[in-house]
């Protein structure tokens, strides 16, 4: 994929890559997983991957529908992919439904890191500069970054465009670590960060915070406190705040709530006490005694924070405890002194409240059902949803979701009545309310109205990924506010939309809950973006309720209300139909047949696929295809159509084709006879007639007789004899030509170019002599500089020129070089940036050749040219690029030579 110029080149040790285990050494997976990892390997090809590409089975779960779900992460070459996640999905008959995925196409990418691990630590370190130590060792991991810039569909400004009309373009892929970094050393210096470090460059290319706290600025939550019955375990000299009837395993065993007593690490201590009657009811006295009935009073909210967190998830939503699988956690209170904050853990799996100073001591229900939803967050997503960008926002606004529900359901009475649904009455549409003081007189956040807090926007914008996580949250609060209560038509109500000015009906708590946990467990991917995550709640809604149901039709309200997708229209079923051909097909094996297809009924616009039962090309632009067959035997294979609307809801249609061998085909070779020296190349070129499949396979006759490319460049051999290259059609493989190879000894050569390789730097080149270097981002044909020309993606135009003495007694005189074209243009007829290959003698300029976008292609390849007629004349070799206003291509040069014998 194209490429930037990156203007930085360091020299670092190679590093080993240590890859990860690939899903043939995944722990015991289900049989259900691998069936669907099968199924997925199957799919390859369809899905624009190559064999380099695998999947690491993260986890499977069959829900209540009967549906069985299995989470992929994608891997090149053994190493992750950034953000490239699969979920496939089976219903209780055993049919695969559609691919939920967030697939890295193109990904063509040396793994081999220029630089160890360790030396990115410095980087992150230096970057960070810490005050004091890390509370857990820094965590490094090889990735492959999709670096991506957003693209808005044609005839939209950036500033009107709705959520749906913005797709994310690939721009190019880099190796980096991802290094995650653990500070808690109190109110001075509190920070979770995460890193991605170039893995050649040593260049930071983004780092964001990933502590999962509940505040916006000083993010600060209050503990709730009063009467209430609360789980704990008797010992032999008293009670301690050990729940023994939530959680098992973990660091304690159960569910325990410990006092840090203003440390900063460490688990604490598990709270005790004489006679099993906790706190005094009032918030903490900032200095006093940790351990007093006001010190417990910290810990007993807490404790039962997560008692209310704990059985709305298991007794509403069906899951055990924070990761489904009951494991236990720990609270620690009076993390540092006047700390106005709280924070989820993934790394120690558990949660810390500060004591507050600005805000009340932070331990209200809502804070604490916020940060253990971080933890749910972190266990339903494999890998959770990353904390930057569009999903960092959605993974913030997932937490003030079920924390608001965990207080619905404590407060309407659902803790104490060990109720199965989530009241619609008893708690309120803000977080963190109860945290005000004089200081901070108003709530966190307003679920119905994010805007109210002076720094979240109400809706979605082309923008909203740069903002912090806890602003970019506020659409999708505002969201869920909207499909669990409706939306006023009143244009001064907090509660209305002009997205959707006549307002719509809400499905309330418990419909809507059920909706999004089934969104965020099934159908969200670690990089999900608002866009995705109305298909995701889409998809959700109807599996719980029906197409087309109240709960379908209020999700895309709730997201039309903040700029994501269009509201509910109503619809008719969706269809979709083949026109051409008009029934089933025969076509000779190497030839194409044209495809069209047509949607009709369900919400537009649409997107479309298609598939063929070979494995051959597929493609998801448009409802036309041409299908091309490269086999060589007869043979029957489907054709499928398939149409994919805007509410996710999909239908297809199939024609059958059948494939007979191709006839007639034939192949012609150029040059046909050809004389070389040993070790000399030559450019072979192959035509085939007969077929509109024209590739061939390319060979050496005889054992020993050189090497021939893929792209028909001979090689020849030590030995000098009479050799002969082959071309052979994958049409028809009976088919083929030859052309015969005479090698002799060579005779005296000599080289004109001075430093042709670059490995001197600029010795001996004139121009733009900045465009040589070691570029981690075009790798160097042989040794590790070259020459990168253009690759700007705005208006340039840059040269390198060397001149030569080409002696008159020479009897022959030969350029060559290597070269790689890698683009951002997606044209196929325009060559809008170029490279000239240019002979200057005197005042006369020769151009040999002229390269564009148009020739871009995998790797480097070799170019020739015959200098024969400049004997005895001194010329100047100019290579000569210019790049049109965007979208940049890279002209990249190595190993240039001018040889005369």
């Amino acid at each position: 994929m194209a490429t930037f110029k990156g203007r930085m080149a360091l020299s670092f040790v190679t590093a080993a890559l240590a890859a990860g285990s690939l899903l043939a050494n995944a722990p015991q997976e289900s049989l259900q997983g691998r069936a669907a990892a099968d199924h997925l390997l199957s799919q390859r090809s369809q899905l624009g991957l190559d064999a380099n590409h695998d999947f690491r089975l993260r986890r499977t779960h069959t829900d209540e529908l009967g549906q069985t779900h299995a989470h992929f992460q994608q891997t090149y070459k053994g190493v992750r992919v950034w953000g490239g996640d699969a979920i496939s999905h089976v219903d209780h008959q055993g049919r695969h439904l559609p691919l939920t995925h967030s697939l890295s196409r193109h990904i063509n990418l040396n793994v081999t890191p220029a630089m160890s691990s360790d030396e990115a630590l410095a980087v992150v370190h230096q970057d960070l500069a810490p005050a004091g130590s890390y509370a857990y060792e820094p965590t490094v991991e090889l990735v492959i970054v999709p670096e991506t810039v957003n693209v808005v569909r044609n005839g939209i400004r950036a500033e009107q465009a709705n959520a749906v009309d913005v797709t994310a373009q690939v721009l190019r892929h880099t190796l980096a670590y991802h290094i995650h970094t653990q500070l808690e050393n109190g109110t001075a210096e509190t920070a979770h960060t995460d890193y991605l470090i170039n893995a050649h460059t040593g260049a930071i290319l983004s780092k964001w915070s990933t502590l999962h706290t509940s505040a916006v600025v000083g993010t600060a939550n209050t503990q709730y406190s009063g009467t209430v019955q609360i789980n704990t375990n008797s010992t032999a000299t008293g009670f301690e705040l050990r729940d023994m009837t939530r959680g098992t395993g973990g660091t304690f065993g159960n569910n325990v709530v410990t006092n840090l007593n203003h440390a900063t690490s460490g688990t604490g201590t598990i709270y005790t006490d004489a006679d099993n009657t906790w706190g005094d009811g009032a918030n903490y006295i900032s200095g006093g005694s940790t351990t007093s009935a006001n010190g417990q009073t910290a810990a007993v909210d807490a404790h039962y924070g997560i008692m209310a967190t704990w059985d709305m998830f298991k007794k509403v939503l069906g899951r055990n405890g924070i990761d489904n699988t009951g494991k236990a956690s720990y609270l620690r209170v009076h993390y540092s002194s006047s700390y106005d904050n709280a924070f989820w853990d993934d790394t120690c799996f558990c949660m810390t409240f500060g004591d507050g100073s600005s805000f009340k001591s932070l331990e209200s229900v809502d804070v604490a059902g916020h940060e253990m939803s971080h933890g749910v967050c972190a266990t339903a997503v494999p890998g959770g949803l990353t904390y930057s960008g569009e999903s960092g926002g959605l993974n913030e606004s997932n937490s003030d979701i079920f924390g608001t529900m965990v207080e619905f359901y404590d407060l309407g009475g659902g803790l104490a009545s060990g109720a199965t649904t989530i009241p619609s009455t008893g708690g309120n549409w803000t977080i963190g309310e109860q945290l005000e003081t004089s200081s901070f007189p108003t709530p966190l956040r307003y679920m119905y109205k994010p805007s109210k807090d002076g720094s979240s926007p109400d809706a979605w914008s082309s923008t909203i990924g740069n903002l912090d996580v806890h602003y970019s949250s506020g659409p999708g609060n505002r969201e869920f506010y909207f499909l669990s209560q409706g939306a006023s038509n009143v244009s001064s109500s907090d509660y209305y939309s002009s997205y959707t000015p006549a307002g719509f009906a809400g499905v309330g708590n418990d419909h809507a809950a059920r909706i999004h946990y089934r969104a965020l467990t099934t159908y969200y991917t670690s990089s999900t973006t608002y866009a995705q995550a109305r298909t995701a709640h889409i998809n959700a809604a109807k599996d719980l309720y029906g197409a087309g149901s109240p709960e379908e039709q209020a999700v895309w309200n709730s997201f039309a209300a903040i700029n994501v997708g269009s509201a509910w229209t109503g619809s008719t079923a969706l269809a979709a139909a083949i026109t051409t051909p008009s029934g089933n097909v025969t076509i000779a094996s190497g030839t194409s047949q044209s495809f069209v297809g047509a949607a009709s009924g369900g919400t537009s616009p649409y997107t479309y696929s298609w598939t063929f039962g070979d494995g051959g090309t597929a493609s998801t632009a448009s409802a036309s295809h041409t299908y091309t067959n490269t086999g060589s035997t007869a043979v029957t294979y489907t054709a499928t159509f398939t149409v994919t609307d805007s509410a996710s809801h999909t239908a297809s249609a199939t024609r059958t084709i059948t494939v007979n061998p191709a006839a007639g085909v034939a192949v012609a070779i150029s040059p046909t006879t050809v004389s070389l020296n040993t070790g000399a190349t030559q450019q072979f070129t192959a035509s085939v007639t007969g077929s509109t499949n024209t590739a061939v396979t390319w060979s050496v006759v005889e054992a020993g007789g050189g090497s021939v490319s893929t792209s028909g460049l001979y090689t020849a051999p030590t030995t000098a004899g009479t050799y002969h290259v082959k071309a052979t059609s994958q049409a028809d493989t009976t088919k083929s030509a030859t052309a015969t190879v005479t090698v002799s000894a060579p005779g005296t050569t000599t080289e004109l170019i001075t430093n042709g390789g670059f490995e001197s730097g600029v010795t001996g080149w004139s121009g733009n002599t900045g465009d040589i270097n070691t570029w981690s981002g075009q790798p160097a044909h042989s040794g590790t500089k070259n020459a990168w020309l253009q690759g700007n993606g705005s208006t340039s135009s840059e040269n390198l020129s060397q001149s030569i003495a080409i002696p008159s007694t020479a009897t022959s005189a030969t350029l060559t070089f290597w070269l790689h074209i890698d683009t951002a243009e997606t044209t196929t007829t325009t060559a809008y940036d170029t490279m000239k290959v240019q002979v200057i003698s005197g005042t006369t300029t020769t151009t040999l050749a002229t390269y564009s976008n148009l020739n871009k292609a995998t790797g480097y390849a070799q170019k020739t040219f015959d200098l024969s007629a400049y004997k005895g004349k001194t010329v100047t070799l100019k290579f000569l690029g210019s790049e049109d206003s965007s979208l940049q291509t890279s002209f990249v040069l190595d190993d240039v030579s001018v040889k005369v014998q």
